[in-house]
């Protein structure tokens, strides 16, 4: 055999040895490598409710305070219940409030203020009959990405998205009709 072609034997002897402990790396990097179920987030479900059940909001956040009480198959405002209030915003607020889930949770927690659930930037309650819930929602985390959310004043504090804190940080005025709004319910449908 001449030189030449003993060299492209070699070469290609070490190529068969490098891809063979390619795909040897391989099939080990895939028998440790987590599991698609395994690497999915979890989560925790921290308030699931029956939204047709809730009779009394009680919302105090950055936007001001809102009361509002069930009121036959609508709400009012029990300080002025001349206000027109958008029912549909209102459903619409209770499903987001009464079906919240987190990313995190941390359990036996001590000092709520290292979470700014002392002082909380949304506090709501959720009432009927007998039952009352109180969500509190804190300080943003931005490195964890996630609002602290405390329920009832249990000693467990739950990490949600900022979606929940903005579907629950309302204003007054996101719960009432519109002027344009009021008129339209107000006008008879036209027949054509």
């Amino acid at each position: 055999m001449n030189k030449k072609k003993k060299n492209q034997l070699i070469i290609l002897f070490i190529l068969l040895l490098i891809t063979a402990a390619a795909f040897g790396a391989l099939k080990v990097y895939q028998k440790n490598a987590p599991k698609e179920e395994e690497a999915k987030e979890e989560s925790y479900s921290v308030l699931a409710i029956d939204s047709s059940q809730v009779t009394d909001i009680g919302l105090i956040g950055s936007e001001g305070t809102v009361n509002l009480v069930r009121a036959g198959e609508g709400f009012q405002c029990p300080e002025d219940e001349s206000l027109a209030i958008d029912g549909s915003a209102v459903e619409l607020f209770l499903s987001d409030a009464c079906s919240i889930t987190a990313s995190m949770k941390i359990e036996d927690v001590e000092d709520m203020a290292q979470y700014g659930l002392d002082d909380p930037s949304v506090n709501l309650t959720l009432q009927w009959d007998n039952n009352m819930y109180t969500v509190r929602l804190g300080d943003y985390n931005s490195i964890i990405g996630g609002y602290y959310l405390n329920i009832n004043d249990e000693n467990t504090v739950y990490v949600v998205s900022s979606s929940v804190y903005y579907a629950l940080d309302k204003s007054p005025e996101d719960f009432m009709l519109t002027e344009a709004e009021e008129e339209g319910e107000a006008l008879p449908e036209s027949e054509d």
